[in-house]
């Protein structure tokens, strides 16, 4: 079994797509992770679990993942969500959160 099985309805982005969503000026939710680190850190498999449900509660706000290992430029441990406004990362969250503190960071970011 995959362990982004969690994740395989979200599209996966590498620095290439990274760049040119920023370059664009996209609003958009990136989660790092890391398949490398899957089995040594457990918050990975809670982010993976969580990630695609935010997505869902903020339709029409693109939600990308990508692997830390293939974002190298972004320098994050993972897992970690980032949050971009107009091109630009606006918020950072490390490590697994409260659902009450994703979604208020979320509105915060992006629906003011």
């Amino acid at each position: 079994m995959s362990s982004v099985k969690f994740l395989q309805n979200l599209k996966r982005i590498n620095e290439e797509d990274l760049r040119n969503l920023m370059e664009k000026g996209e609003t958009f939710v990136l989660y790092v992770r890391s398949e490398r680190l899957y089995d040594k850190v457990k918050e990975i498999f809670d982010v993976d679990v969580v990630f695609p449900e935010l997505a869902k509660s903020f339709e029409g706000i693109p939600f990308y993942w990508g692997d830390a290992d293939e974002l190298k430029e972004l320098n994050v441990i993972p897992p970690s969500v980032l949050i971009f406004k107009e091109g630009k990362p606006v918020e950072f969250l490390q490590g697994i959160k409260t659902w009450a503190e994703y979604t208020r960071k979320l509105k915060e970011s992006l629906l003011c």
